[in-house]
C-alpha cells in the first residue's frame, strides 16, 4: 500500500495519505497464543514454559534492571525532589548485592514544602534538611548510581511523574536531561504502572487487584498480590518476578516494544490496516480503552514530531472529519476562538465528535494536542503506550470497558467510503490545531521562569560542554562559577539560583544579603496556598498517626 508519512514542519502539518486501507482492515486477529492468562500459562508445563522464559531473557540479556522511585516536596515538575530510591537486578530478576539505596535531599531556601506531598511520601522537612544533599550534590549522587553499559530503566509511573522530575532536576543543576551522553547508554526504560493498567484492562484477574478507587497504587497492588516489602523499588522487582511467571508472553511483548523504535516499527506495520485499543487510565485511575486506528507519524521539527496520529473508533464518527464544510464554518464564525483542548468543549461537541476518550488516551503527553474535538488524537512511541489489536479484548470484557466493537468497525467503515476526503479533512485539522498549539506553547514559554522551560528547546551542543567545564569548575575554583557564561539564555537565568542553592560560601556579603532577600520574597509569595495545602493535608491525613507528626513540624503562623 502506498501511503507517506504525516509530513509537516512547527505545527503547519500537511500529510499525504494516499489510498484506501485494506480490504482486510477488519479480520480479527488471534492472540491466543501471544497473550495468554495466568491460568493458562500455569496449565503449560515442560519445554513451552522454558522457551517463554528464555523469550524474555533473550530480550533483557546481558541487560541490568534499574528500578527506581522518588518522593518529592512539591506538586510542581520543577519542585524539589525529597527523595530518591534504587536497586539494580540481573536479567533473570535477581537483585544484585549492595546494588540498592535511598537517599534524601534538602529543601532549597526559596521553597516551601507541599504539607501534602509531605505527608504522603512520609518525609519530614527536618529529617530532610538533616540528612539530604544539596540539590547539585543530589543529582550527582544519581547519576552516579545508575549503572554503566546498557541497562533500562524501570519505574512506576516513571513515564508521566518521575521522569519528568527527574529531567527537570538534571535541567536545572546543568546536567543533560535526557542522560544522553553516559558510555553505553540504551535509551529505554519501562513503566510498571502502564503495564499493570493494561493487564487490568485486557486481562483481568491474572494478578489481584486491589478494592477500591485507588487501584493503580504501588503500594496497594504490592499488598493486594502478598508483597509485604516496603522498598518501593523492591516491590516492583517483587511486582516483575510475578508477570514473568503468570503473565510471561505479555510482559515479553510489551517489554519488546519499550523502546520508540520498536513501537514506532509496530504502529507502522498496523497502520491503515488493523483497529488497535489504545489502553490506558484517567488521572483518577480509571481503566480506559479507546478503539483506534494509527494514521501515520508526524515529521518535522515541530514538538509532536514522532508522535503518531490516532484516528478515534470510540462513539460517533467525527462529523469534522465526514463533513469538511463544518471546518470552514468554526473558521468563519470566529478567527480568534479558542481550539480547546478537547476537554473544555460543550458535551454536546464532544459526544457527537465521538471524542471524549481522545484526550483522556493522551493521558501520556506532556500537553495535550488540542484534536481530541476532531476525533484525533496523538500517541509518543518513546512514552511506552499500551496498544493491541482490538482482537484482545473478548465481547464480554469490552462491554465491560464501554467499548463497542460493532461500533468501531462501523465507524472505520464509514471513513473508508470516502477516504480521500476523509483524509483531506484529517490535513486540514492538523495544519490548524498544531499550528495553534505551537503557537500558545511559544507564548506560555515566554511567561515561565528559566527552570521550567526544558521543553522550548534541546540544549546547544556548545553549552553541553560548558555544562561540563562549569562542574569542573566547581570543584577546582567554585568561587569563578558566578562568572559563567552560556549561549542558551535558559541557562543564563538558572545560573544564579543554582548558586544561591549550591554555592551560598563563594557570595560575597552583599551578594548573599540580595540571596536571602530573594528567598524571603519567595517564601512571601507561596505561603497563600501553603496555607490552603496545610488544611487539605490535616483532612486528608487525619487519621495518620505518622503523617500528623510530620505535618506538626509546619507551623502555618510562623
Amino acid at each position: 500500500m502506498d501511503k507517506e508519512k504525516l509530513n509537516g514542519q512547527d505545527g503547519a502539518v500537511s500529510p499525504a495519505l494516499q489510498g484506501a486501507p485494506g480490504e482486510g482492515a477488519l479480520e480479527p486477529v488471534n492472540l491466543s497464543d501471544f497473550m495468554i492468562t495466568g491460568r493458562e500459562l500455569l496449565s503449560r508445563r515442560g519445554s513451552e514454559q522454558s522457551r517463554r522464559e528464555d523469550e524474555i531473557r533473550q530480550d533483557l540479556v546481558h541487560q541490568r534492571l534499574f528500578f527506581y522511585s522518588i518522593e518529592t516536596f512539591s506538586r510542581n515538575k520543577s519542585g524539589p525532589i525529597a527523595e530518591f530510591s534504587y536497586l539494580i537486578a540481573d536479567e533473570d530478576l535477581n537483585e544484585l548485592d549492595g546494588r540498592s539505596g535511598r537517599f534524601l535531599m534538602a529543601l532549597p531556601p526559596d521553597v516551601l514544602p507541599d504539607p501534602v506531598c509531605a505527608a504522603a511520601a512520609g518525609i519530614s522537612p527536618s529529617e530532610a534538611q538533616r540528612t539530604g544533599l544539596r540539590e547539585n550534590e543530589f543529582a550527582e549522587k544519581i547519576l552516579s548510581v545508575l549503572p554503566r553499559g546498557d541497562f533500562i530503566r524501570i519505574g512506576w509511573n516513571n513515564v508521566g511523574f518521575t521522569d519528568e522530575r527527574l529531567r527537570a532536576l538534571l535541567f536545572r543543576t546543568f546536567h543533560d536531561p535526557y542522560l544522553s551522553g553516559l558510555d553505553g547508554y540504551e535509551r529505554s526504560r519501562f513503566d510498571l504502572r502502564i503495564f499493570t493498567s493494561t493487564v487490568f484492562t485486557l486481562r483481568p484477574g491474572s494478578i489481584a487487584e486491589p478494592q477500591g478507587k485507588n487501584i493503580l497504587s504501588l503500594p496497594e497492588v504490592a499488598k493486594a498480590n502478598g508483597i509485604e516489602t516496603a522498598f518501593k523499588p523492591r516491590m516492583m522487582l517483587e511486582l516483575m518476578r510475578l508477570y514473568k511467571e503468570k503473565l510471561t508472553k505479555m510482559l515479553s511483548f510489551y517489554m519488546g516494544l519499550r523502546t520508540k523504535a520498536s513501537m514506532s516499527e509496530y504502529l507502522k506495520k498496523q497502520s491503515l490496516r488493523w483497529i488497535q485499543i489504545v489502553t490506558s487510565t484517567t488521572w483518577d485511575g480509571k481503566l480506559l480503552a479507546v478503539p483506534a486506528m494509527p494514521l501515520g507519524p508526524i515529521t518535522g521539527k515541530g514538538p509532536d514530531s514522532g508522535r503518531w496520529l490516532m484516528l478515534s473508533l470510540a462513539g460517533e464518527p467525527s462529523r469534522y472529519i465526514l463533513n469538511p464544510a463544518l471546518l470552514e464554518e468554526e473558521e468563519s464564525e470566529s478567527d480568534d476562538e479558542s481550539l480547546g483542548t478537547g476537554e473544555d468543549e460543550s458535551s454536546a461537541d464532544t459526544e457527537s465528535a465521538g471524542t471524549s476518550p481522545c484526550s483522556k488516551a493522551e493521558v501520556l503527553l506532556p500537553e495535550p494536542s488540542g484534536l481530541g474535538k476532531y476525533g484525533l488524537f496523538l500517541l509518543s512511541p518513546n512514552r511506552c503506550p499500551a496498544v493491541a489489536p482490538i482482537a484482545t479484548l473478548s465481547g464480554e470484557r469490552a462491554a465491560e470497558l464501554g467499548v463497542s466493537i460493532r461500533k468501531a468497525q462501523a465507524n472505520y467503515q464509514s471513513y473508508k467510503e470516502d477516504w480521500e476526503s476523509s483524509m483531506a479533512s484529517v490535513r486540514l485539522i492538523l495544519k490548524k490545531v498544531l499550528a495553534e498549539k505551537n503557537r500558545q506553547m511559544r507564548e506560555r514559554f515566554l511567561t515561565l521562569p528559566p527552570e521550567e522551560r526544558l521543553y522550548q528547546g534541546f540544549i546547544p551542543a556548545g553549552d553541553k560542554d560548558r555544562e561540563s567545564a562549569l562542574h569542573r569548575m566547581e570543584r577546582t575554583s567554585p568561587a569563578n562559577v558566578k562568572k559563567f557564561r552560556f549561549s542558551d539564555p535558559r541557562l543564563n537565568g538558572m545560573l544564579l539560583t543554582y548558586i544561591g542553592r549550591n554555592l551560598p560560601e563563594t557570595l560575597t556579603a552583599d551578594e548573599l544579603s540580595a540571596w536571602k532577600n530573594h528567598c524571603d520574597e519567595r517564601i512571601q509569595e507561596q505561603l497563600p496556598e501553603f496555607r490552603k495545602r496545610c488544611e487539605e493535608a490535616i483532612r486528608r491525613f487525619g487519621g495518620d498517626e505518622k503523617a500528623m507528626e510530620i505535618l506538626k513540624e509546619f507551623d502555618i503562623d510562623r
